[in-house]
């Protein structure tokens, strides 16, 4: 009879495993290996920064989808660019020189610190943004990563949270004032309209007349707090942004005319828009009536509707007044603030413009210097492409 029992020494002692086959190993080790991989691209993958690698050449190596949305390119069409891609031209050589610095001498200003600069969209806009660079090496290859967060968004945050702290206020205020200040100032200004149509001498009569101009103004600042604590219904339909604004600009022909200020349009084609046709009229009113105010000895108030870019379509309004200080520009949506002369400004007609146009989906910046004119940027959505995906004869 055959024995099939193994020999003693290849018997291993009761209860010790049998030494695992090098392919398992490997496998186990490749597995954990592909685990700390995913790992490692689901968090760069999920972070609300941007993150991306670049070589020694200052190719780009590595994106996250963060970045992509930062800069509006699509993680394909950045791998293998030069970062400075995403400069504008005044940082390209700042920052090359900066590298090329480093890489010579170890001498480093943005190794390991980080600072505040400009970027470069891919739709041309430009935009704070902080960067952090760090240093590693992957197979030998020195890499460098940077960290990014765009500012633009993250004050444009802040701003907006600062504003509806103000419109919190302005409502308990219009609630409050409403009712206990708007019926008896309803009273007032029937009875001094009934005196200044009655009475035959005309020193009352202009005395009259001047109570009505005060009531009437307080009234208005009285319906404009309630617009901005309880704005109505939007109506919206699809606009021309070139009948929209000559109709704006109609209402005060005359009036700039007098001024000497000189009326410049520059149209684009059909900028076609859906909004409510009062609310952005009032928008542009109030941005003619401010272009006017900025130039008391005459100018040109120029006003461009540009093509439609992404989406989106820029209206800006430029004047060739006095200008702004940058403290000055920087609280000009501040509720109440205002530089014209007392009783000629509320201070709220930007306030309730920037309301309007953020309501429609946009936005509205202002650029001005002392001395070089002041320049409003809106920026709205388009109106939707009509659908031709139908066939003919439907």
């Amino acid at each position: 009879m055959v024995s099939t029992d193994e020999p003693d020494e290849l018997r291993l002692p009761r209860g010790q495993a049998e030494p695992l086959a090098p392919q398992v190993v490997f496998d186990a080790e490749l597995d954990a290996i592909r685990q700390d991989r995913d790992r490692l691209r689901a968090i760069i993958d999920s972070a609300d920064d941007g993150i991306l690698a670049i070589d020694e050449d200052g190719l780009i190596v590595e994106v996250n989808p963060a970045i992509e949305k930062i800069f509006g390119y699509t993680s394909e069409a950045l791998l293998g660019q030069n970062v400075m891609v995403l400069m504008p031209p005044p940082f390209r050589e700042e920052h090359d020189d900066y590298v090329k610095r480093y890489l010579k001498s170890g001498d480093s200003r943005i190794i390991g610190f980080g600072r505040e600069i400009r970027a470069l969209r891919k739709d041309g806009s430009t935009f704070p943004l902080y960067l952090a660079v760090s240093e590693g090496y992957v197979e030998d290859r020195r890499v460098f990563t940077g960290i990014v967060r765009d500012l633009g968004q993250l004050r444009e945050a802040e701003q907006r949270a600062h504003e509806a702290e103000q419109l919190a206020a302005l409502s308990t205020i219009a609630a409050g004032i409403a009712h206990d200040v708007g019926t008896p100032m309803t009273t007032i200004l029937g009875y001094a309209e009934l005196i200044k149509n009655s009475v035959g001498d005309a020193k009352n009569r202009d005395r009259a007349g001047h109570i009505v101009d005060q009531v009437r103004r307080v009234t208005d600042l009285l319906r404009t707090l309630l617009n901005i604590a309880r704005p109505r219904n939007a109506v919206p339909e699809p606009l021309d942004l070139r009948v929209v604004v000559d109709h704006s600009l109609e209402f005060f022909r005359e009036k700039l005319k007098g001024r000497g200020i000189v009326i410049e349009r520059l149209y684009a084609s059909e900028p076609m828009v859906v909004a409510d046709r009062d609310r952005l009229e009032q928008v542009f009113l109030n941005l003619i009536v401010n272009a006017a105010d900025a130039m008391p000895k005459g100018g040109t108030l120029t006003v461009r509707v540009g093509e439609p870019i992404s989406e989106t379509v820029e209206i800006s309004v430029s004047d060739t007044g006095i200008g702004m200080e940058p403290d000055v520009l920087a609280r000009i949506f501040d509720a109440f603030y205002t530089t014209k002369e007392r009783g000629k400004g509320t201070g709220l007609g930007l306030l309730v413009s920037q309301r309007i146009i953020r309501d429609h989906g946009g936005r509205i910046l202002a650029e001005s210097a002392p001395g070089m004119g002041t320049t409003f940027r809106i920026t709205i959505p388009t109106a939707p492409a009509a659908d031709d995906s139908g066939e003919a004869g439907d």
